[in-house]
């Protein structure tokens, strides 16, 4: 014969002590969670210090301020009670020092100043055609727009043009779609 042990059957449990067994490793069904579980980890540590440097940095940079001039403009035949109520509606907003009235003079010198090279429009337009209106300029950062739609529905009310208005390296002002 040969001097080898002989080996162990398997029915033949391992002696337990002996430098022959197998170290334990995860089942190979449960690898894959070990796998899944490290890569969320890993994301979820990512993410933070994603998170933490956008703050940082958002400290760190002061935000751009914009200024808007809320125009509302009033109908023709609106009341005074009617455009005490819009204004009273706007100052929950806007300070109420901060809101002014641009009346139908007003308006039709304006008018004139945007319309001086098209003499026809100019000569069809008399101020008494033109509507006095409820301005505030304010600044932020955005504009809400959604503050306004109460105040588009009132009675008295024309309309509502809100413009973002001309800064330091954009010269003309932008009109918003709002409300």
């Amino acid at each position: 014969m040969s001097d080898m042990p002989p080996q162990p059957s398997a029915d033949t449990p391992l002696p337990t002590g002996s430098s022959s067994t197998v170290p334990d490793r995860p089942a190979p069904g449960r690898r894959w969670i070990v796998v899944a579980a490290v890569a969320l980890a890993a994301m979820l540590v990512g993410a933070l210090a994603t998170a933490a440097t956008l703050f940082a940095i958002r400290d760190d940079q002061p935000q751009p301020r914009h200024r808007y001039e809320v125009r509302v403009r009033l109908d023709l035949a609106a009341t005074a009670e009617q455009k005490a109520v819009v204004e009273s509606a706007l100052s929950t907003r806007y300070p109420a020092d901060a809101i002014r009235t641009e009346s139908r003079d007003e308006a039709y010198e304006r008018f004139k100043e945007l319309f001086k090279d098209q003499p026809d429009l100019l000569d069809a337009v008399r101020p008494d055609s033109l509507p006095e209106s409820l301005l505030v300029v304010t600044v932020g950062r955005l504009f809400d727009c959604a503050a306004l739609v109460a105040v588009e529905g009132m009675p008295g009310v024309d309309g509502i043009v809100v413009r973002q208005l001309a800064a330091v390296g954009r010269p003309d002002a932008v009109l918003l779609n709002c409300p």
